[in-house]
């Protein structure tokens, strides 16, 4: 048996990772096409822009952790 079959993650633990890993994926996507847009060629979204968009988006991730807002879908949250 594996190790991992007797671990059991709190419900609130496992929706801010899935949170946080949506924020994180959407935050670059969102800057590398906002890079692309501001760049030569706007239409061409390059690894080089995902690059650029992930670096600010960890940062903007870790405020996020670090604040310990609620997650992004919690309806009280508003």
């Amino acid at each position: 048996m594996s190790e991992r079959a007797g671990l059991r993650i709190d419900v609130e633990a496992a929706k801010a990772l899935v949170d946080w890993k949506s924020r994180f994926a959407d935050e670059v996507v969102a800057g590398a096409r906002r890079l692309a847009v501001e760049s030569s060629q706007p239409e061409h979204v390059t690894l080089a822009h995902y690059r650029q968009a992930a670096q600010f988006a960890v940062r903007s991730l870790a405020a996020a952790i670090v604040d310990g807002g609620p997650s992004r879908d919690d309806p009280q949250a508003a």
